[in-house]
C-alpha cells in the first residue's frame, strides 16, 4: 500500500509545452488546470507531478544536481512512488483533488527541451498526470493526501422465484467470484453489493437509478430466464 500523506516540495510552471518549468511561490487550480501554465486545457493531463526521489536517483546517473520543475513537472512531491499508484486513484491538496489520469508518457527526444537541456527524462518512466476534480491553491510546503480509487459494484439478480427464496441465486455469486478474483489479482480495492429483485423492469430501473445517485462504478444485472410480461 502507498504511503497516504505526502508533501509538496515545489510548484512549476511554464508557458510551453516541453519546456522546462519554473519554481512559482504558488498555483491557482481551476477548471482547466493550472492558470497561465502549458498543460493547462480541456484534457486529461491537466496537472503533471514527479517525486523528489525519482529526481535524486537520476542525479547520480547525471552527476550534478537537478532543478525543480527541470523534468517539467508542474509538483514536486516528496513521500510517494507516484509511478506505483493506480489510474483513478485521488490526490487532495487543500481544497484542490486531482485524479490520476496517465502513469509516464511517451519521451520525445531530441524534440524536447527538457530532453536536451538534461540528456534524459525521468517523466516517460515516473512522472504521473491527472486532470482537476475540486479547484484551489497549492504552495510548496502543503500536505498532500492520497486515496486509493475504491471501485463500486452492485449485482442485481432478477429472479421471481430466487427473490422469494424459493431457490438460491446461483449467477450473482458466480459474478461476484469471477469480480473479486480480477480486483485482487490487479491489486484494486474495492466494495461489491448484491441484490435479488423480482423480474419487474419498473424495479429494476428503479434500483439502478438509486446505484448511479449513490456513485456505484459497476452495475451488473443477471437471470431473466424466461419470457415475461
Amino acid at each position: 500500500m502507498e504511503n497516504k500523506t505526502g508533501k509538496v516540495i515545489s510548484v512549476n510552471i511554464s508557458q510551453k509545452k516541453g519546456e522546462i518549468k519554473l519554481p512559482v511561490d504558488k498555483i491557482v487550480i481551476d477548471e482547466k488546470g493550472i492558470k497561465n501554465d502549458a498543460h493547462s486545457g480541456d484534457w486529461h493531463r491537466q496537472v503533471s507531478l514527479l517525486d523528489r526521489h525519482s529526481i535524486k536517483s537520476f542525479e547520480k546517473e547525471f552527476g550534478r544536481s537537478l532543478k525543480h520543475g527541470e523534468f517539467a513537472e508542474n509538483i514536486t512531491t516528496e513521500g510517494f512512488t507516484l509511478y506505483k499508484m493506480k489510474l483513478l486513484d485521488t490526490l487532495k491538496i487543500n481544497d484542490v483533488v486531482l485524479e490520476i489520469t496517465q502513469i509516464g508518457k511517451k519521451c520525445h527526444g531530441d524534440g524536447c527541451a527538457i530532453y536536451n537541456a538534461v540528456g534524459k527524462c525521468v517523466m516517460p518512466k515516473e512522472g504521473i498526470f491527472c486532470r482537476v476534480k475540486s479547484f484551489g491553491t497549492i504552495s510548496s510546503g502543503d500536505k498532500i493526501i492520497y486515496s486509493p480509487k475504491i471501485f463500486k459494484t452492485l449485482i442485481i439478480t432478477l429472479s421471481d422465484r430466487a427473490s422469494k427464496g424459493e431457490y438460491s441465486d446461483r449467477s450473482g455469486p458466480a459474478i461476484k467470484k469471477i469480480l473479486n478474483n480480477f480486483f485482487d489479482n490487479n491489486q484494486y480495492e474495492h466494495e461489491i453489493s448484491t441484490k435479488i429483485i423480482p423480474d419487474n423492469a419498473e424495479l429494476l430501473t428503479k434500483n439502478i437509478n438509486k446505484a448511479l445517485e449513490n456513485n456505484f462504478d459497476i452495475i451488473i444485472t443477471t437471470g431473466g430466464t424466461g419470457i415475461g410480461k
